[in-house]
């Protein structure tokens, strides 16, 4: 046993100093683990359902999209506007299937071969620290930066780099790999689309699917892609 003084503990008879520098060392070791534990953050999980208007960036032009997801319904909606366009639908269904259309116009309709970005899809991503990014009212918000996946084709880096607003934990952007990027003005949980939004347009409808081109020979690490490719909709 240890007798303690004024804070100093005195070693008992019969305990060598080896021994006690084993127990130091252990000591120590179990407070660093804890400290690292600690320090590093988790991605905050996505509501089950939410609403999120988002200023889109990509290839230098700038649109607004509206992202609807409805885990329970089993549903991910991106409604793309760019001035001068007509609206662009990305509907992605939980069975693997996604449609592509705009009102009154043409639809094309991918297998992707797996399901919805479920709402804990940031699990298992790389922390990068804490970054200051430029929101789109020009206000500076600190982050927490993860990190995850591979880019894609020739591409080097992360597939997509995920910026939290730590005041709030709420993403404030997204970035993937190609340089199209995501800041998110606002960001409303519970809030759902319409039926009239959710509705597939004729031009869908006894559509003939066609397979991703990106599910490969390596199925599992190709889904992985894919799961990360939809909400990107990298695959049109």
């Amino acid at each position: 046993e240890s007798v303690w003084f004024g804070g100093s503990p005195q070693i008992a008879k019969g305990h060598t100093h080896t021994q006690i520098v084993m127990l130091y060392g252990r000591v120590l070791t179990s407070i660093a683990t804890l400290t690292v534990a600690i320090a590093v953050p988790r991605p905050t999980p996505w509501p089950e359902v939410f609403h999120a208007y988002m200023l889109k960036h990509r290839n230098g032009k700038v649109g607004h999209t509206d992202l609807f997801y409805d885990w329970p319904a089993g549903g991910n909606l991106h409604i793309d506007r760019i001035h001068g366009q007509p609206p662009f639908f990305d509907n992605e269904r939980q069975n693997g299937s996604t449609y592509y259309y705009t009102p009154g116009g043409s639809c094309k309709v991918i297998e992707m071969g797996v399901g919805l970005l479920p709402p804990n899809w940031l699990d298992g991503a790389d922390y990068m620290g804490n970054q200051t990014v430029r929101s789109a009212s020009d206000k500076s918000v600190n982050c927490h930066v993860w990190t995850k996946g591979d880019a894609m084709g020739n591409a080097t880096g992360p597939f997509i780099t995920y910026y939290e607003n730590i005041e709030t934990k709420t993403p404030a952007r997204w970035r993937f790999f190609d340089g199209m990027y995501f800041d998110i003005l606002r960001w409303e949980p519970g809030k759902q689309a319409s039926p009239e939004q959710w509705q597939l347009p004729a031009s869908c409808l006894n559509k003939s699917a066609s397979s991703s081109s990106i599910l490969g020979e390596d199925a599992e690490d190709a889904q992985k892609a894919m799961r990360e490719a939809r909400l990107a909709h990298l695959v049109i």
